[in-house]
C-alpha cells in the first residue's frame, strides 16, 4: 500500500489477492523443498524487497521507481517505460520527429496519436511499451514436455538471466538446494549489478560467477558447454537473440534438460521479440486497468510487481518439473503472471471499502527483510567452474 496510490493521495489496498499468489507460490516450492528454512518467509514478502531497500513512494500514474508512466492516447492508455539511458533518444523516431525531453511534454504529444500505432511502432523500436487492458484469464506457465531429465540428485542451474524475475527464481532453486552458477556477458553483465547493492546480494548471493565473450568464438564455445551441463537452464533474452549465439532451445530440451525462459509478453511469435519489464508488463496484465475499474483512478499498484511474481513462479515451475523428472521447455509471461494473479481472487464491489478499512487499521509490524552474503565479484568463478 505505501507505494500504491497518488503521490497526494491516500495508500490503497489493491482490489486482487495478490499476495496470496504469490504466498501459494513459495508455499508450492516449501511442499517440495527436502529442507524449506532457507526459503523466504513468504511470497508477500518477496514483492515489496526493492521498493523498502530502495525508499520508494507511491506514484499514481508514474511507476514507483520513476522509470515508466501512463499515458492517455486519444483511444486508450500506454504504459512507456524509459528505464535504459537511450530510450528517451529513440522518442523521435516514435513520435515522427518530435522530441519531448520531460514528462509533461511527452504526455502531450502521446495525447494525440492512437494505442495501436504507439505500440507497433513503439516494438519495432525495441521500446518497453504496453497497451492498457483489462485482465483476462492466463496460466502463470506453460510447459512443453521433451521427455525425462538426466536423473541427478542436485541439479546444476545455469541462470543466463539479469535484473530481478529471473534471478529470483534461480536463487529460490538455490534454496531448494540445486547449484547456480550465474553467467555474465563481460560486454553487457547483468545492469542489476549498478543498482542496489543489498537487493542485488538478495538475488544473487550463493551463485558462482561466471563472466564470458559472448563475441568470441571461445566465450561461445564456454557457454554452449556450460548450457550443455546444466539441469535447468534460466533466461530472460529473445529466441532470436539466443540463436544468434548458437542456442536452440528447442533443441537442447530434448536432451532432458528444463528449459526456463522469462519474456515480457510470451515467448513465441510476435510476442516473443517484445522488449518488456516489470511496470509495463504489469499495466499489459491488468494492474491499472483494475485501479480504474474499483478505484476509479488507472494507475500502478506496487514496484514492478510482475517481476517477483514471474520469478515466483518460473522457481515453482522450474522445481516442479525437476522433482517429476520431466524434462521441457517452461514459457514463463510477466504479463500472464499479472493476468493469472488478478483472476485469482478479486474484491466484491462492496468488499473494496472492507478491504481498504482492514489494511489501513493493521498495526502488525512488516515483515523482517532478508539478509543476505555479498554476490560473487563478476567473473570470479571462471578459474573454478570446470566447463570453463
Amino acid at each position: 500500500m505505501a507505494i500504491t496510490g497518488r503521490p497526494d493521495g491516500d495508500e490503497l489496498v489493491y482490489p486482487a489477492a495478490i499476495t496470496t499468489v504469490a504466498n501459494n507460490a513459495l508455499n508450492g516450492l516449501k511442499r517440495l523443498a527436502r529442507d524449506p528454512s532457507g526459503l523466504p518467509a513468504n511470497g508477500a514478502l518477496l514483492l515489496g524487497e526493492r521498493s523498502r531497500l530502495l525508499g520508494l513512494k507511491k506514484g499514481g500514474r508514474m511507476s514507483a521507481n520513476g522509470s515508466c508512466c501512463l499515458l492517455d492516447a486519444y483511444d486508450g492508455r500506454i504504459a512507456l517505460n524509459l528505464a535504459r539511458a537511450d530510450d528517451w533518444d529513440l522518442l523521435p523516431a516514435l513520435l515522427d520527429g518530435e522530441c519531448p525531453d520531460n514528462w509533461q511534454k511527452l504526455a502531450a504529444a502521446i495525447h494525440v496519436r492512437s494505442v495501436a500505432a504507439l505500440v507497433e511502432r513503439g516494438m519495432e523500436l525495441g521500446l518497453p511499451i504496453a497497451a492498457e487492458r483489462m485482465p483476462y484469464a492466463a496460466e502463470p506457465w506453460t510447459f512443453s514436455s521433451a521427455g525425462t531429465t538426466r536423473g541427478r540428485t542436485t541439479p546444476l542451474v545455469v541462470d543466463l538471466s539479469s535484473l530481478w524475475a529471473g534471478p529470483l527464481a534461480a536463487s529460490l532453486l538455490g534454496a531448494m538446494g540445486a547449484k547456480v552458477i550465474k553467467v555474465e556477458s563481460i560486454a553487457r553483465p547483468d545492469g542489476a549489478r549498478r543498482g542496489n547493492r543489498q537487493f542485488y546480494d538478495l538475488l544473487n548471493a550463493e551463485k558462482a560467477s561466471v563472466a564470458l565473450d559472448f563475441d568470441s568464438v571461445s566465450g561461445r564455445r564456454q557457454l554452449r558447454n556450460l548450457i550443455d551441463s546444466a539441469d535447468i537452464v534460466i533466461e530472460g533474452s529473445r529466441p532470436r537473440a539466443l540463436r544468434h549465439l548458437g542456442i536452440n532451445a528447442e533443441e537442447l530440451v530434448a536432451q532432458g534438460m528444463i528449459w526456463v525462459s522469462i519474456t515480457a509478453h510470451g515467448r513465441y511469435g510476435k510476442a516473443g521479440e517484445r522488449i518488456g519489464f516489470g511496470d509495463d508488463a504489469a499495466i499489459a496484465g491488468g494492474i491499472s486497468a483494475f485501479m480504474g475499474a474499483y478505484w476509479g483512478i488507472p494507475m500502478f499498484a506496487g514496484d514492478a510487481i510482475a517481476d517477483p511474481l514471474a520469478g515466483l513462479h518460473a522457481a515453482l515451475a522450474a522445481w516442479t518439473c525437476w522433482s517429476k523428472g520431466s524434462g521441457g521447455l517452461i514459457s514463463v509471461s510477466l504479463a500472464d503472471g499479472v493476468r493469472h494473479a488478478l483472476h485469482y481472487h478479486a474484491a466484491a464491489a462492496e468488499e473494496l471499502p472492507h478491504w481498504q478499512a482492514m489494511a489501513q487499521h493493521d498495526a502488525a509490524p512488516m515483515y523482517p527483510m532478508r539478509s543476505s552474503p555479498s554476490a560473487r565479484a563478476l567473473g570470479a568463478d571462471n578459474d573454478s567452474v570446470p566447463a570453463c
